[in-house]
């Protein structure tokens, strides 16, 4: 059966879903999580709630709700910004520090088995491809 791109597309990331979550669920992190924490490494380990509610594109009650459950687990430390009292700050501790590093090999590991029957030239011959397929729903 010859399936659409956006159905294929869909079963690709349903998939990496579930098979992350499985990975992540012993470290008591879901892929959602995980995004902030990387989200957050990036920026410098530090940044706020509405910022992350941006990168993530959810609403700020699923931002609450994420950032809540990691400062419960260790991961994430957050105050009230004293300049702004209406944004909340959250910082990577050392453990999100230390899960990140780990993370960024296991990832590798990943999306190499992901990749591994294309060649090199394919690969990015995919990322071109997935960054117009992108371009074009943000166009519209």
């Amino acid at each position: 059966m010859n399936q659409d791109i956006g159905y294929k597309l869909k079963l690709i990331t349903d998939k990496l879903k579930v098979r992350a979550d499985k990975d992540l669920k012993q470290h008591g992190l879901t892929l959602s999580q995980t995004r902030v924490l990387y989200f957050l490494s990036a920026k410098g380990g530090e940044a706020t709630q509405k910022e992350i509610e941006d990168y993530l594109q959810v609403a700020h009650p699923t931002v609450v709700g994420i950032v809540s459950r990691m400062i419960r687990n260790g991961f994430l430390e957050a105050w009230l910004d004293p300049e702004n009292r209406r944004n909340k700050v959250v910082r990577l501790t050392e453990k999100a520090h230390q899960f990140v590093k780990m993370m960024t090999v296991v990832s590798g590991e990943h999306e190499r088995m992901l990749l591994r029957s294309l060649s090199p030239s394919e690969v990015c011959e995919l990322r071109r491809m997935l960054d117009l397929i992108l371009e074009n729903l943000e166009r519209s």
